[in-house]
């Protein structure tokens, strides 16, 4: 429950952000959406409207991150790698409240590439040591579709991939065991 008011609030911050931002008032729409982020999680968060994009901090070492361009999050583990040419536009890390494990994930896209070459490129580095526990390719006319999911003592990742004309997106989740 606590996890679907903080993605309602990082939605609605977003939203006040770009409001906020276009009219000018961009510090005073930040300390209203910092103000709610707060009072949904219970801790403190810190908004940063840098470089065109909105990259949010909690007191927990979570952080999400809007924009063109992103880094992975803080943390991201080596051993599960983004595909190279992928360009994130969403970055976010938080901590399970059951668990206290890290869970990540990102969204991207990739151009030049196709959703099977990125597919297969994905199948080829999580071989030992990693067990499959999802794998379906789907090609069609209105675009092709791939879901990959491997399993290690330490993460589990999942792996999504999708095209349509020259736009293949990338999104991918990495939770920690």
């Amino acid at each position: 429950m606590k996890k679907k008011i903080l993605i309602g609030a990082a939605i609605l911050a977003v939203a006040v952000l770009a409001v906020a931002s276009f009219g000018g008032c961009a510090k005073i729409g930040t300390k209203l959406v910092e103000g709610v982020l707060e009072k949904a999680s219970g801790g403190s968060a810190d908004i940063n409207l840098d470089n065109g994009g909105v990259s949010v901090k909690d007191e927990n070492g979570g952080q999400t991150q809007i924009g063109e361009n992103l880094k992975l999050p803080e943390g991201w583990p080596s051993e599960t790698p983004l595909y190279p040419d992928v360009k994130l536009s969403w970055s976010t890390k938080t901590k399970n409240s059951d668990t206290g494990k890290n869970e990540f994930s990102v969204l991207g896209e990739a151009s030049k590439v196709s959703a099977k070459d990125i597919y297969e490129w994905y199948k080829g580095k999580f071989g030992s040591g990693w067990e499959v526990t999802t794998d379906q390719f789907t090609e069609s006319s209105d675009g092709d579709f791939a879901v990959l999911g491997f399993k290690s003592s330490k993460y589990e990742v999942t792996v999504m991939v999708t095209s349509s004309e020259d736009v293949t997106s990338v999104t991918m989740a990495v939770v920690e065991q």
